[in-house]
């Protein structure tokens, strides 16, 4: 399948039925946030990142105005019940993806909300051949929270070895090799050019790696996010027009 082909599905999915599931489900969310409740923002990172690639950062920002505000609260409440030193399922992470994007549509949210996942990412369980794409998730999470101790065991590095950075690298279907690839570059201070290389064959590869389910959405978001703004330096909440930009750019040349 196509860039095009994914882009066509996910739209004729939102006129079809998913737009209007997502707008029906609104008053349970706020009803779920007055409660208190972490469910306010269970599942709403897949439904979004279909959004963003189908209609890019502008269409979700305002789909999502009438429940802007409850992040912080959820993630809060999800994080009082995570208290103490047991292991925690993957699905924690359903948690920090929509705080991602959230952000990097364009909504305002404290960066403590995300910080706030270093205290528990050591403690997330995963496994990489056991839903590798929420294993990929937590390498960049980590990555994204320059948290070494998250990120380097997933890339397949001792946490205080070094971290060996060639600027304009690729490395195909390599997910452990992209994520210390972009590791390397957070340390030595690289720019967007150095993995601009390495962002874009993970794009033209984005279609083949979901197919097999090796990553979803977020992964691709993650990637995003740490090209563009922790080592491009671009606005966080930029970041969601890079994506749907980088799509228009791979539907243009099909």
């Amino acid at each position: 399948m196509t860039w095009t082909a994914v882009r066509r599905h996910a739209d004729k999915q939102l006129d079809d039925y998913a737009l209007e599931m997502f707008r029906k489900r609104i008053p349970q969310r706020l009803e779920q946030f007055r409660n208190g409740s972490a469910a306010a923002v269970d599942q709403l990172a897949f439904q979004l990142a279909r959004m963003l690639f189908a209609r890019g950062a502008e269409f979700v920002r305002r789909e999502l105005e009438p429940i802007k505000h409850i992040v912080p609260q959820s993630l809060a409440a999800y994080l009082r019940d995570c208290a103490g030193d047991r292991t925690l399922a993957a699905m924690a992470l359903e948690y920090a993806n929509a705080a991602n994007i959230f952000e990097i549509v364009g909504v305002d949210v404290a960066p403590e909300v995300l910080e706030a996942f270093r205290s528990v990412i050591l403690r997330i369980e995963t496994h990489r051949h056991d839903m590798p794409e929420r294993h990929w998730t937590k390498g960049l999470l980590a990555l994204a929270l320059n948290q070494r101790l998250g990120w380097a065991p997933i890339a397949r590095l001792m946490p205080a070895q070094d971290v060996p950075f060639v600027p304009r690298a690729t490395f195909g279907f390599d997910m452990q090799g992209l994520i210390a690839h972009l590791g390397g570059a957070r340390l030595v201070g690289a720019t967007v050019d150095d993995v601009l290389p390495a962002w874009r064959e993970f794009m033209a590869d984005a279609d083949s790696l979901m197919g097999a389910r090796q990553i979803d959405e977020q992964v691709i978001l993650w990637v995003a996010r740490i090209v563009f703004h922790h080592i491009g330096k671009q606005p966080l909440g930029t970041v969601g027009d890079c994506v749907y930009e980088e799509i228009g750019r791979f539907v243009e040349a099909e």
